[in-house]
C-alpha cells in the first residue's frame, strides 16, 4: 500500500466501522428532520460506498486517487439528509488536506484549515441551515482547532481541541434543537460526524488522546421502550409542509430552467420542500429533499436528466419487520402511491438502461435482511433477477411482474395484508391475477372492455405524460354502464411511453 495513502485509508475504514457499531444507537436518537430512525443507517451506507470505491483501487494508489474515489463513492451512495451533508463535509475536508500534502504530512494549520473548509461546505450543501445540528458541530470543531493553532499548538493538540469543542457543541444540540430537546437526545447526524472526527483524532494523537475528556451522553434522560414519549409521537405525526416523502436523485448538472430563467437546483428544491441538501463533485450532483409533493421533486429531477431517483414515505416505509419491499417503476406519477404503500421506490425513466448501481442502492435502502422486489417493466424485473442469482445481502425475492398495473396490484395486496398473512404470497397472487397492455388514447374504454370478464374485479388506467385526465373520466363513465361491477382506478403515471397502460385484475378465490 502506498505510504502516502495508508493513513488516509485507515481513517476512512475505521470511521465507517465506528458508525456501523453505533448505527442502532444513532437510529434510536434520530428525531430531526424527521423521526424516521435511519440516520445511523444512512451515514453507514454513505461511508460504506465511499470505502467500496476506494477498495477497487490498487494498493499503490496515491493519496489524491484515494480522495477522489472516496468522494465519488460517497456522493453516489449518499443516503438521507445526513448522508448528503457528511459526503460534502468529508469531500471538502479531504480535498483541502490533499492540497496541503496529504494526511500523512498534515500539520495543525492544514488540519485546521481543512476543518474550516469542510464546515463551510456543509453549510453550503443545505438549503436552509438549522442550528443545533451536524452543521454547528462541524463549525465548533473548526473553531476549536483554529484556537489551538493560534495558541501555537501542534497537530495532536489541535485535533484534541477540535474534539473538545465539538463534544461541547454536541451536548448543546439537545438544548438548541427543539426536536432534540423534546425527545431528550442529542442530534443524531451531529453525533455521527463527531465519531468520524474522534477516530481521526485518535489516529493522529494516539489511542489514549481522548481518554481524559468527558464523553457526551447521547440520551439525556431515561427513555421507555427505546423511545421517549416525545419521539414516539414525532414518529407518527406530520405537520403540513414538513415533507412526508423523501426524494433523492443524482444529476449531471446543477442548474435547471423555469419560467423566470435559470435557478440553482438547491433553490428549486427549496420551492418544493424542506431538508434540502445538494452536494457534488466535477459536475455530478446528489440532491435530497423532504416534500409533500414528490411529483414536483421528480419533475425537477427529470429536468436535469437525473438518475437514481429514489422516493420513500419516511413515516410509512415497510421496514419494521425482517422483509422490505422495493418497487421498480417507469411511471414517476406512481411513486408517491407506491411509497405510501410501504415500498422503497426507484423511478427508472429508461428501464433498458437501468444500472446495477441504481438497483443495489435501492435494495440497500429497503433496510431489511430480505427484500421483495416487484417491477413495472420486464427489463427492470430481469435486472433484479440477475442480482438475485448472486450470493448477496439483502436476500432478494423477485416477483414475476412485468407491467405497472401488476406493480400497483402487488403493492395494494401488501398494504391490505393482515399481520398474520404471508405478504409475499398475497403479492405474488395479485400479480398472477392481473393482466395488462397498452391502450389507444382515443379508445380506452373499448380496449379495457375487451379485457374485462365476469371474474374481473378491478380495472386500472395509467395515463402517460401529457394525456388529459378527461379521457380517463370518459372511460370510467362508459365502463360504469358496460361493466358496473368493476372498480376502475385511474393514475396519472407520467410515463413517456406508452401513452396509456390498462390492466385488469380478477377477484381472489374465496
Amino acid at each position: 500500500m502506498a505510504a502516502e495513502s495508508e493513513k488516509l485509508r485507515r481513517w476512512l475504514e475505521s470511521g465507517a466501522r465506528a458508525v456501523m457499531r453505533a448505527r442502532a444507537r444513532l437510529n434510536a436518537i434520530n428525531v430531526f428532520p424527521v423521526a424516521d430512525s435511519d440516520t445511523g443507517t444512512n451515514l453507514y451506507l454513505t461511508l460504506r460506498e465511499g470505502n467500496r470505491a476506494v477498495a477497487y483501487l490498487p494498493e499503490s494508489a496515491s493519496h489524491r486517487e484515494v480522495v477522489a474515489a472516496f468522494a465519488r463513492g460517497c456522493l453516489m451512495g449518499a443516503r438521507g439528509n445526513s448522508g448528503v451533508i457528511v459526503s460534502q463535509y468529508l469531500t471538502a475536508f479531504l480535498a483541502s488536506v490533499d492540497e496541503a500534502g496529504g494526511l500523512a504530512k498534515a500539520t495543525g494549520e492544514s488540519v485546521s484549515s481543512a476543518l474550516e473548509t469542510a464546515a463551510d461546505a456543509a453549510y453550503e450543501a443545505v438549503g436552509e441551515p438549522v442550528e443545533g445540528t451536524i452543521l454547528t458541530v462541524a463549525k465548533a470543531a473548526a473553531t476549536g482547532a483554529r484556537g489551538a493553532v493560534e495558541a501555537g499548538a501542534g497537530i495532536e493538540a489541535v485535533m484534541v481541541a477540535a474534539i473538545v469543542s465539538a463534544r461541547a457543541e454536541l451536548a448543546r444540540t439537545s438544548e438548541i434543537l427543539p426536536e432534540a430537546r423534546e425527545a431528550g437526545v442529542v442530534d443524531a447526524g451531529a453525533a455521527g460526524l463527531l465519531l468520524q472526527l474522534e477516530v481521526l483524532a485518535e489516529m493522529i494523537a494516539g489511542p489514549e488522546a481522548l481518554a481524559a475528556i468527558d464523553e457526551v451522553e447521547w440520551e439525556m434522560r431515561e427513555r421507555v421502550g427505546g423511545l421517549t414519549p416525545a419521539q414516539g409521537a414525532a414518529a407518527h405525526e406530520h405537520e403540513p409542509g414538513g415533507g412526508a416523502y423523501e426524494v433523492m436523485f443524482v444529476a449531471r448538472a446543477n442548474r435547471i430552467s423555469d419560467d423566470t430563467g435559470d435557478v440553482s437546483l438547491k433553490g428549486a428544491l427549496r420551492e418544493v420542500g424542506d431538508s434540502v441538501a445538494v452536494t457534488g463533485i466535477v459536475g455530478l450532483w446528489q440532491a435530497h429533499v423532504h416534500t409533500d409533493h414528490p411529483e414536483r421533486a421528480i419533475d425537477l429531477a427529470r429536468a436535469v436528466s437525473a438518475t437514481q431517483i429514489v422516493v420513500r414515505d419516511v413515516l410509512n416505509l415497510g421496514c419494521d419487520g425482517p422483509t422490505g419491499i422495493v418497487a421498480l417503476t417507469t411511471c414517476p406519477g406512481l411513486a408517491s402511491a407506491l411509497a405510501g404503500a410501504g415500498a422503497a421506490v426507484l423511478v427508472s425513466l429508461d428501464p433498458e438502461a437501468v444500472a446495477v448501481w441504481d438497483l443495489e442502492r435501492i435494495l440497500a435502502d429497503a433496510g431489511t435482511d430480505r427484500v421483495i422486489v416487484v417491477a413495472g417493466a420486464p427489463a427492470l424485473r430481469d435486472a433484479a433477477r440477475a442480482l438475485a442469482e448472486e450470493e448477496r445481502e439483502p436476500a432478494l425475492v423477485v416477483l414475476d411482474s412485468s407491467s405497472e398495473p401488476q406493480l400497483v396490484a402487488a403493492l395494494i395486496a401488501a398494504a391490505l395484508a393482515s399481520p398474520d398473512e404471508d405478504a409475499e404470497a398475497a403479492m405474488a397472487a395479485a400479480v398472477a391475477r392481473c393482466t395488462a397492455t397498452r391502450a389507444r388514447v382515443d379508445s380506452i374504454a373499448e380496449d379495457l372492455g375487451r379485457m374485462i370478464t365476469a371474474e374481473t374485479e378491478v380495472a386500472t388506467i395509467i395515463l402517460g405524460d401529457g394525456i388529459p385526465e378527461s379521457l380517463a373520466t370518459e372511460a370510467v363513465k362508459a365502463l360504469a354502464v358496460s361493466a358496473p361491477g368493476v372498480e376502475v382506478q385511474v393514475y396519472a403515471g407520467g410515463q413517456a411511453v406508452p401513452a396509456v397502460i390498462v390492466g385488469v385484475e380478477t377477484s381472489a378465490p374465496r
